[in-house]
């Protein structure tokens, strides 16, 4: 038998990916907006590799994002073949 999905399958799943998008575009911003900081127990130095490794985790979230988004757009033109 085949498993045919619903418009509301899809609202759900399109609702599921905004979310996500939204949660890694909030943690993205507070990544960006730490980054560089000194912690408590810094002398007011920043590793080179905590910087990288930062940046890295930037990267990485901005990569998931870019992945959620095509995928919001694939589920927004299978509701629109929907009906």
């Amino acid at each position: 038998m085949s498993e045919e999905i619903t418009a509301d399958q899809l609202r759900q799943e399109l609702k599921d990916v905004e979310e996500q998008i939204a949660e890694l575009r909030r943690v993205g911003g507070d990544a960006e907006a730490r980054r560089g900081q000194d912690t408590d127990t810094s002398e007011g130095y920043v590793e080179p590799e905590e910087i990288a490794t930062e940046l890295t985790g930037i990267a990485e979230n901005e990569a998931v994002i870019d992945i959620l988004e095509q995928r919001r757009e694939r589920l927004e033109e299978q509701l629109k073949a929907l009906g």
